[in-house]
């Protein structure tokens, strides 16, 4: 959601300009901010001895269909899951950010470098 001139708006689709203006802005779209997303994430990580422990359950519980990867779908039941609630938006962002090659999915190596990157 957006909030605009008092205004509420519910963005369904961007160009990469636009993602892009909107994450170098997470004061005015909060949505858009990778830091506070990815806060969410780690939030479950001092459970697990080490991080690397954490992106393998992580990815275990992510991937539901166990063929390496993690699509939007299972990306979005899998942290709702885990009682990470975001909106489509955010999911979008957080995925964008994983996805380091733009194939649509995330694999284990770029699941576990993102999350490296930001601990």
């Amino acid at each position: 959601m957006l909030f605009l001139a008092g205004f509420k708006f519910r963005l369904c689709k961007a160009d990469e300009y636009t993602e892009k203006y909107m994450e170098d802005n997470a004061a005015v779209f909060p949505a858009a901010s990778i830091e506070t997303l990815v806060e969410k994430i780690k939030k479950g990580a001092c459970k697990h001895p080490s991080l690397q422990v954490y992106a393998i359950h992580l990815m275990k519980v992510l991937d539901k269909n166990n063929d390496g990867f993690v699509d939007l779908a299972e990306f979005s039941s899998g942290l709702q899951g885990l009682n990470i609630f975001l909106s489509k938006h955010e999911e979008h962002t957080l995925l964008k950010r994983f996805d380091q090659n733009g194939d649509g999915k995330i694999s284990m190596e770029e699941f576990y470098n993102t999350l490296a990157a930001c601990f």
